[in-house]
C-alpha cells in the first residue's frame, strides 16, 4: 500500500480504513510505502503502530521505503522498535 501526501486529522480515517482492510484481507505481511508521505501527525502514526500490534505473530507491518519525515517521527517516538514493525530504508 502506498501512502502519499499528508495524513492528519482531516483524512486519517482513510488510512485507518485501509489498514483495517489489509489486516482482514490476507495472511501475508503488510507493506506500506511511505516514501511519498510529506506529513503525518502522531495520531496517524499511532494507527500504523496499533495495526502492527493487531497482526498475528507470524506477520509483520513492513514500512519502506520511508520518507525522512516519517523516519524522524519513528525515531523520536521509539516506534521504529515496536513489536511487529520492520522499517526498511
Amino acid at each position: 500500500m502506498r501512502i502519499t501526501g499528508e495524513v492528519d486529522r482531516g483524512n486519517r480515517h482513510l488510512l485507518g480504513g485501509a489498514l483495517d482492510w489489509a489486516l482482514l484481507a490476507g495472511s501475508h505481511d503488510i507493506r506500506l510505502d511511505l516514501s511519498g508521505l510529506t506529513f503525518i501527525d502522531v495520531a496517524g502514526m499511532r494507527l500504523i503502530i496499533v495495526a502492527a500490534a493487531r497482526l498475528s505473530p507470524d506477520r509483520e507491518l513492513v514500512l519502506g521505503p520511508v520518507s525522512p519525515v516519517v523516519r524522524r517521527v519513528l525515531a523520536l517516538t521509539g516506534w521504529d522498535q515496536a513489536p511487529g514493525v520492520r522499517v526498511c530504508l
